[in-house]
């Protein structure tokens, strides 16, 4: 079952999904209960414009995509911060224009038929070696960025005005995590999806927060079901031939409906 991986667009689909999937769980708790569970999804939609742009300016997207699309979440940030809008607004905003900008652009152009539908539904299986190492940097990136902030996060993420009474540097931890999770979504969009990519920053600590009890534990168990859902959702997709990430996105749904259950057993008892 699992030789499949002894192809190398296997094994490069599986290093990128495992990469994706620990940069999720790592995001996933603070971006939660920051209320800014939908930056993913609407983030999606900013860069599903710059990988447009980006394919009419060259053959790697990516490079283009980047800059725009963390561009865009510091306009989000500071939408929410200066111009009296909550992140969701701020979000609806920026992703709606973006959206339309971009739909417009792949009208006007040509050859863009499969690249929209690529962008869509995601192709985690046609990964070029590129994303990869994209896929790897951002996982350290994301790493460094939670442990080296780790109670400064915390903090902001529990009590934003003690936070900032004890000096911490919010407004920048705010601008870096939308930055961060900018970067996640523009290599997700290509792998997972516009439609989808937002369920891997919303499922993980969700479903751990079913079974934990402290922060810490939620972060570990949503790294730990992270990776376990994305694995067996590549080797079901690739057997079945289903799409990837809709497989996955099934799976953590399941689970989290698991979780729930075992939850409420739990204090029946």
């Amino acid at each position: 079952m699992f030789n499949i991986f002894s192809q190398t667009f296997m094994m490069n689909a599986l290093i990128l999904g495992m990469a994706l999937a620990i940069a999720a769980a790592f995001l996933s708790p603070f971006l939660i209960l920051n209320n800014q569970a939908m930056i993913a999804d609407g983030m999606s939609h900013v860069a599903f414009t710059g990988i447009i742009l980006g394919f009419l300016v060259g053959d790697q997207p990516l490079y283009f995509a980047i800059p725009f699309v963390v561009l865009a979440s510091f306009v989000v940030t500071a939408l929410s911060d200066k111009a009296d809008l909550n992140n969701d607004a701020a979000i609806s905003v920026v992703s709606s224009f973006s959206l339309a900008i971009g739909l417009i652009i792949a009208t006007l152009g040509s050859g863009f038929n499969r690249s929209i539908e690529s962008l869509l539904v995601g192709s985690i299986l046609t990964v070029t070696t590129t994303e990869v190492i994209f896929a790897v940097a951002l996982v350290v990136v994301v790493i460094a960025f939670v442990f080296l902030n780790y109670r400064s996060l915390v903090s902001m993420t529990f009590d934003l005005d003690f936070a900032k009474f004890s000096k911490i540097k919010t407004k920048v931890l705010r601008y870096s995590l939308s930055a961060v999770t900018a970067l996640f979504v523009v290599i997700g969009v290509r792998t997972v999806g516009t439609l989808l990519i937002s369920a891997f920053t919303v499922f993980p600590a969700l479903i751990s927060s079913q079974v934990s009890v402290s922060f810490k534990k939620t972060l570990t168990v949503g790294v730990i079901v992270s990776i376990v859902t994305i694995f067996f959702g590549i080797v079901a997709s690739y057997h079945l031939g289903y799409p990837t990430g809709s497989t996955i996105v099934v799976l953590f749904t399941i689970i989290l409906a698991l979780a729930y259950i075992v939850k409420l057993v739990l204090r029946r008892n």
